[in-house]
């Protein structure tokens, strides 16, 4: 019989009941799989007032610790050294983040952690148990990409998240794009990587349609899923609207998780809805004709995942990691970030020929099965996961 292990994730976002990320989602399903396997499982996460401390989510044992630190807030009011304050926040709440770990390990002890993204100063300097790290995109990397501006206060604070990576003793990443941006923005490359996309939850390829009563849905429904960041081009879609509806007259435009700003304008066809839970925002991915995201940048997006696991063709940009899993032309249309025009136009195009938008949902089915395997990743996961845990134990 294998041995069992306790793996210990570090991620802010893990899903709750009004919120989450797709970096939780990762964590969550690797979490849940990992448990079925037979091995325990501890997330540390950003407190939330409205969540318990600690709380079991099938067997992943969920802690929100809150940590209080506020040494950063004061260095941010000091004009010589203010663009310190974000780095001596990383530093303080990482910190704070060690010393639970610590009484974590002492606990229950931990095998290895994974941490997303900025891997950990502290723990770099020293730990009693090996720790990987998830590349999921800092805001440093996702500024820079999409073309924002980057302040002194984030260079510095990316210094230090890349001290963790590059001292990981592995870093995965769901795509070749962002491996290569971070491989660039530390000067030299990673010694121990794997590139595997998120993996997917079976359950979402189970997920039926809702049963529909009375009338048929109306119009043509395309669905947008993000929250209100310009990095997520809600603005571009909001620019090509009004021209994929002087088009197709019918379309309808449900915007979810997006929350309009006060006196911000909407063009006729849009519906903002709130934040829906995972299951709920599955359901809403069957009722739509099209999925859209035209970010200016992302790592692999997990709207992309959730509609072409439900048989919907997706209209993205051409950014990042996302033409790693939209195959232009089969599963979807591509087309250049920050242009409305374009965007329209492939949006006119799909909802237009039913009958080809229906074969490209299909073929993306068919395609996130084999790209975001779920067993397939764990495996994969499993198998460096035991050789770092071994690597360590031999020093």
């Amino acid at each position: 019989m294998s041995r069992s292990f306790h793996f210990c994730f570090v991620e802010n976002v893990y899903p709750h009941p009004h919120g989450g990320g797709g970096a939780g989602t990762y964590v969550q399903t690797v979490g849940r799989e990992l448990v079925r396997r037979g091995h325990t499982v501890s997330v540390v996460t950003a407190h939330c007032p409205q969540c318990p401390a600690g709380s079991w989510d099938q067997g992943v044992h969920v802690y929100r610790p809150l940590l209080k630190g506020g040494w950063h807030w004061y260095v941010s009011k000091l004009p010589v050294v203010s663009t310190l304050a974000l780095t001596l926040r990383t530093l303080e709440w990482g910190w704070l983040k060690y010393r639970f770990l610590e009484k974590l390990y002492h606990a229950a002890p931990i095998d290895l952690v994974e941490f997303t993204e900025g891997g950990d100063f502290w723990h770099a300097l020293g730990a009693p148990f090996p720790y990987v790290c998830h590349l999921h995109g800092s805001r440093y990397t996702v500024k820079r990409a999409s073309g924002a501006t980057v302040d002194r206060s984030e260079w510095f604070n990316r210094r230090v998240e890349l001290f963790g990576i590059q001292r990981a003793a592995w870093v995965f990443s769901p795509s070749r794009e962002l491996l290569r941006l971070v491989t660039a923005e530390l000067g030299s490359p990673l010694k121990r990587t794997t590139v595997l996309p998120l993996p997917l939850d079976p359950k979402l390829l189970e997920t039926k349609p809702p049963v529909q009563v009375g009338p048929s849905f109306d119009g043509k429904h395309v669905l947008f899923a993000a929250r209100h960041d310009p990095v997520k081009g809600a603005d571009v879609l909001l620019q090509a609207i009004p021209l994929v509806r002087a088009r197709v007259p019918e379309a309808v435009f449900d915007f979810y998780g997006y929350q309009p700003h006060p006196g911000e304008r909407l063009p006729e066809g849009v519906v903002c809805h709130g934040f829906l839970p995972k299951a709920k925002l599955l359901q809403k991915y069957h009722t739509a004709d099209l999925c859209v995201v035209p970010s200016r940048w992302e790592n692999s997006p997990s709207a992309i995942y959730e509609a072409m696991a439900v048989g919907k063709a997706v209209v993205a940009s051409r950014v990042g990691g996302i033409p790693e899993l939209v195959a232009d032309g089969e599963t979807g249309v591509l087309v250049p970030p920050r242009d409305p025009e374009r965007l329209a136009q492939a949006i006119v195009k799909l909802l237009t020929y039913d009958e080809e938008r229906m074969r490209m949902g299909q073929r993306g089915r068919e395609r996130i099965r084999q790209l975001a395997s779920l067993k397939e990743n764990v495996d994969q996961r499993l198998e460096v996961y035991k050789r770092v845990i071994e690597e360590f134990a031999a020093l």
